[in-house]
């Protein structure tokens, strides 16, 4: 059980590699970023967007992988917020759960005050710029991606 949670965790970290602005080499790096691209154009500020949109976006690539329905649910907490819970069905009986969790609101974002469009995903100078990208759909797509993968 502790390799199997190793494993999981050191897959997650290298996920994460291939978010660095680099060219993706792989499908897996090239499905990440693309995942991650999507989250941060979405924008998912309390008073603008919400995170009802980005949740259900996530949820329809998980269906579209595979994943069942009953296994995939977007709930609307509040007017345009919604959290995503998917469940990857083990394989083994006596396997315990494993919580991934992220959050994907963002801080409001008035665009006079950036020097680059804030729901607008761009790579300058091996830098990605965009609201989110550091704070936390980086991770949220890092595990939308694991799944996936898996």
């Amino acid at each position: 059980m502790v390799v199997r949670t190793l494993l999981v965790w050191v897959t997650l970290a290298v996920a994460a590699l291939p978010l660095s602005a680099q060219q993706p080499s792989s499908e897996w790096e090239r499905l990440a970023r693309d995942i991650f691209q999507e989250l941060v154009e979405i924008n998912t500020s309390h008073s603008v967007g919400g995170t009802l949109d980005a949740s259900e976006a996530m949820a329809q690539r998980l269906r579209a992988a595979g994943f069942a329905e009953e296994d995939v649910v977007v709930t609307e907490v509040a007017p345009r917020e919604g959290n995503l819970v998917a469940r990857l069905r083990g394989r083994s009986t006596g396997a315990r759960p494993l919580l991934l969790l992220a959050h994907i609101d963002v801080v409001e974002a008035n665009p006079e005050d950036w020097t680059l469009p804030p729901f607008e995903f761009i790579e300058r100078d091996g830098t990605f710029y965009g609201r989110g990208v550091a704070d936390n759909k980086d991770e949220a797509a890092i595990y939308v991606t694991n799944l996936i993968r898996m």
